[in-house]
């Protein structure tokens, strides 16, 4: 078995072949790498907005406890109130 020399038709061939692949693969690499580039973007942006939520659902919470807070509060001096006043004897 001989082995092609580059001279040879069937060597450029192999050759011509061989950078053609080479490009299609660069082509696919590159392709990649702005997939990635849009994916981590995509990425940051959702951790973001996920952030900002979780932010929200925090102050609606603290407000839900001190309403819930303030309410058990009324009511308690408000009892507290009709006890001194004297409650049922009055």
């Amino acid at each position: 078995m001989t082995v092609p020399t580059l001279k040879s038709p069937r060597a450029k061939a192999m050759s011509d072949e061989s950078t053609r692949r080479l490009e299609k693969l660069e082509n696919a690499y590159e392709e990649l790498e702005k997939h990635i580039a849009q994916l981590n973007t995509t990425i940051a942006l959702l951790n973001q907005s996920l952030e900002g939520l979780i932010d929200k659902e925090q102050k609606r919470q603290q407000l839900r406890d001190r309403s819930l807070l303030f309410v058990i509060g009324g009511l308690i001096s408000a009892v507290m109130a009709w006890i001194i006043r004297g409650g049922l004897g009055s």
